[in-house]
């Protein structure tokens, strides 16, 4: 292999595209590990939730994965990616950016917690299938291993790094003011795409 061909190959790994799709799901994923941190938290010492209360609330985060998926993946693959991971985002922003409004307006409840939280896992599905889809067509095939192991390890540190940021801003805070910090997370991921 030679030097120019061996430059080619590396520079369509460290694409712009690639770079910002990566710092994307960084800033996403580092957002949604404080809101995986501070919604039960929100719930327990700010509503006083029952146990079978924060179960609920922990089940219907988990049930788009199992309604949703199919079709979230079948559009992915008949539209275009892009815009769907940036409507994703939006509406994950939107979505939690009621939960401080009404906490600040005293009208917070349980119910609004369970809506939020199913519109947050229907957006996550909707967005890591198109980001999916998305990665081939921003590196050639023979690069795409290489591509999926630099994403696969920068979530797992911003997975990481978020959870630990959640519990401090949980902390330092509140809960709901810390999901500020998930709001802002995604406004960046959709403007990065």
């Amino acid at each position: 292999m030679t030097t120019s061909t061996q430059t080619a190959k590396t520079a369509t790994v460290t694409s712009p595209d690639l770079r910002r799709l990566v710092a994307s799901e960084c800033a996403s994923l580092s957002g949604s590990a404080v809101s995986t941190v501070a919604l039960p938290t929100l719930a327990v010492l700010e509503l006083h939730a029952s146990t079978t209360q924060i179960a609920a609330l922990a089940f219907l985060g988990q049930l788009p994965n199992a309604v949703v998926a199919l079709p979230a993946g079948a559009l992915s693959d008949r539209y275009a990616k892009r815009p769907q991971m940036i409507a994703a985002d939006l509406t994950a922003a939107a979505g939690l950016a009621t939960i401080p409004a009404a906490a600040f307006a005293g009208v917070l409840g349980i119910g609004q917690l369970y809506a939020v939280a199913v519109v947050l896992g229907i957006t996550k599905i909707v967005h890591d299938a198109a980001a999916i889809s998305y990665l081939p067509v921003l590196v050639e095939r023979h690069l795409l291993q290489r591509a999926n192991s630099r994403l696969g390890a920068a979530s797992s540190v911003a997975d990481s790094a978020g959870s630990n940021a959640g519990a401090a801003l949980v902390g330092a805070i509140g809960a709901a003011r810390s999901l500020l910090a998930d709001v802002l997370s995604y406004l960046l991921s959709a403007l990065l795409v």
